[in-house]
């Protein structure tokens, strides 16, 4: 992966060095759309993930492009994301019966390729598909409701997380890499659309409070109390019981060796600034001619 990584910089920092004398161009944008969560939630059929997993996502970002086919975009993501076993139609799911929900908070940056060039000029494409690749930073917070009550999920330690032989709670903050592509649609010199969708692939396995193994009841109550217990193993309430179903610490729970996920989609508008000399504004102000050499 960071071999992969390194090359991909590579190209794209020799591609600069390469096409000094395209313009550039500063935008703006505001976007609109879902956030959604993919991990041990999910339920077998893809459209009912992303139907019953979203929520909604609102998006600032700045966007630089300084080569014909490539650009840089800084974003700040604010959205809400969702989980559910009672969404499968698999048995073990709804007997499982563990759901979540979760604000989250990202700050990313990506490199993007313009398949066939980003040209505001009149008479250009007003079609302009691309890749992108980045980093990003989140926050997340799941919570679960629980006799009519939301519940933050991390600090009650639901699978045995702080007590001893446990490990520590996981970190609410967290980063991931993110990969996907879009396409803009050119309205006027000045004003563009897009549509987008980036996925990203998290490096925590806890956005949903689930990752690895049940620890008993009677030993995650006298560990981390009766709360923590009562929603880290939900099987009694799916079977209307009253009393809690006494699995042994090491039954399966979650599936750790996979890293959860969450996809942004967003459409978006877009809007053409001055130049970093502050030249004529909005339209044709917003490109700067490099010198030919």
């Amino acid at each position: 992966m960071r071999i992969k990584l390194l090359l991909l910089g590579i190209i794209f920092f020799s591609g600069i060095q390469a096409d000094k004398i395209y313009a550039q161009y500063n935008e703006i944008g505001f976007g609109w759309g879902a956030s959604t969560y993919w991990g041990d939630l999910n339920a077998p059929s893809f459209s009912t993930n992303m139907v019953n997993n979203s929520g909604m996502a609102l998006q600032l970002h700045f966007r630089k492009i300084f080569q014909k086919k490539f650009g840089a975009k800084a974003s700040f993501v604010f959205g809400k994301m969702k989980g559910s076993d009672s969404n499968s139609s698999l048995d073990w799911q709804n007997l499982r019966n563990l759901s979540f929900k979760s604000s989250l908070a990202e700050v990313a940056v990506m490199g993007e390729y313009y398949i066939f060039g980003y040209d505001m000029e009149e008479g250009s494409s007003i079609f302009l598909p691309y890749a992108t690749l980045g980093l990003c930073g989140f926050r997340f917070d799941p919570t679960a409701i629980y006799r009519g009550n939301d519940v933050r999920l991390q600090p009650l330690g639901t699978e045995g997380q702080g007590m001893q032989g446990f490990g520590s709670k996981y970190n609410l903050f967290n980063a991931g890499l993110c990969f996907g592509g879009g396409a803009k649609f050119i309205l006027s010199e000045t004003i563009n659309l897009g549509l987008e969708t980036v996925i990203r692939k998290t490096f925590t396995d806890y956005l949903d409070d689930v990752s690895t193994n049940y620890v008993n009841y009677d030993d995650l109550s006298a560990g981390n109390g009766v709360l923590a217990a009562n929603l880290g193993n939900r099987m009694n309430e799916f079977l209307g019981q009253s009393e809690p179903i006494q699995l042994p610490t090491g039954s399966v729970r979650g599936g750790a060796l996979v890293k959860d996920y969450y996809l942004i989609s967003t459409i978006t508008v877009n809007v053409l600034l001055a130049n970093t000399k502050g030249r004529r504004g909005f339209g044709k102000g917003s490109k700067v001619i490099c010198p030919k050499f």
